[in-house]
């Protein structure tokens, strides 16, 4: 049976777990430390996003302009909440990145946020199937040589999706970004994976110095299908980047989420108003929009015996959203459907045996 911490839920089997003689774990014990997350006070930084709001309402009123901020939006649970949470208040711009590998639920959910929130939306896509060839050349390229800290790789095609936020929100005189982020998402296992820093603050420098590296040891990576991605992804990575700062200093983006307490049950609650749903193949509410996610749970599931719902959760019941029996119970959200790995695989010409033979080795 799998040893878990007695706090939250992470197994023995993440990268640099330790325990102490209550088997509580280093990463609990990181949080209760004064530079963790303890104690952000999050009316004061819901007041500052009041701010933010009423600052882009006045300016659009006083300049005549059509919106006050510019949401992405997946068709997931967060950035549809967003959207649908600041259409309240706000003129908003919807946006949608035509992901191949979507849901069919996720685009039905998009349909009903904005006619629900009187919305408008653009779409944009990569053309030439850039992201099914990256897509696959990366998943070949990881199976020849299964690193925790390359699985990221797997989504590097649509990560450079903020250069088209930032370019639709200029293009039609937008000066706020409000996308779903939340400091919770962020897996502490992969990054530890790429840092080895156990559960102390990561270095974003030395992450991408030991990316590149690992990079250089696999030149499967190195094909031309990776070349614009990758350096689209340097130049605008969770939207928060130098370039798009100089390139856009009009434009300022924001998560919504670091400003706001996540309440699972808050938004789905909203959501429910408005007919979201989430996919019924998949029993999890989160991250079923892109199907990539269910081959990426597999592939975690083989390697270290966890998933990320597994770190979503354990840092949700640290900030007491949830206790620790409830994420107990819900264990098994993050079982994979494997049909949906199955329909992605035959997507990119490869078979479900692909990765069997390496999950064996």
């Amino acid at each position: 049976m799998v040893k878990r911490c007695s706090k939250c839920i992470l197994p023995e089997t993440v990268p640099n777990i330790k325990f102490d003689l209550d088997g509580v774990c280093n990463y609990c014990k990181e949080y209760n430390k004064p530079d963790g997350r303890r104690g952000i006070n999050y009316e004061e930084k819901g007041k500052n996003f009041e701010v933010f709001m009423e600052t882009y309402i006045r300016k659009r009123k006083e300049n005549n302009l059509k919106y006050d901020a510019l949401v992405p939006i997946s068709g997931g649970r967060d950035s549809s909440y967003i959207a649908y949470k600041l259409s309240e208040k706000m003129k908003i711009l919807c946006v949608n990145y035509e992901n191949p590998f979507s849901s069919e639920q996720a685009k039905k959910n998009i349909e009903k946020v904005i006619k629900a929130s009187n919305s408008d939306i653009l779409f944009f896509n990569y053309k030439n199937e850039q992201h099914e060839k990256s897509f696959r050349n990366n998943l070949k390229a990881w199976i020849k040589r299964p690193e925790l800290k390359t699985m990221g790789l797997l989504c590097l095609a649509c990560k450079p999706m903020y250069l088209e936020f930032f370019r639709i929100a200029e293009e039609n005189d937008i000066g706020l970004i409000v996308d779903g982020s939340n400091p919770n998402e962020v897996t502490t296992f992969k990054v530890e994976s790429r840092v080895g820093a156990g559960a102390k603050r990561h270095y974003k420098m030395r992450a991408m110095v030991n990316m590149g590296r690992e990079m250089l040891r696999n030149y499967s990576y190195l094909k031309p299908c990776n070349f614009l991605p990758g350096i689209k992804t340097l130049m605008s990575l969770d939207g928060n980047r130098i370039y798009l700062r100089y390139r856009y200093p009009k434009i300022y983006k924001i998560g919504y989420f670091y400003f706001h307490q996540y309440s699972e049950k808050k938004i789905e609650e909203t959501l429910g108003k408005i007919g979201w749903e989430k996919a019924s193949e998949n029993k999890s509410p989160w991250r079923f929009d892109c199907e990539i996610d269910s081959v990426k749970n597999y592939l975690f599931m083989k390697i270290i015996g966890a998933t990320e719902k597994d770190d979503l959760f354990s840092k949700n019941i640290r900030d007491g959203l949830m206790t620790r029996e409830e994420a107990m119970k819900r264990l098994e959200e993050g079982e994979v459907n494997m049909d949906i790995v199955r329909r992605v695989l035959e997507k990119i010409q490869m078979k479900l045996s692909d990765l069997e033979d390496i999950v064996k080795s």
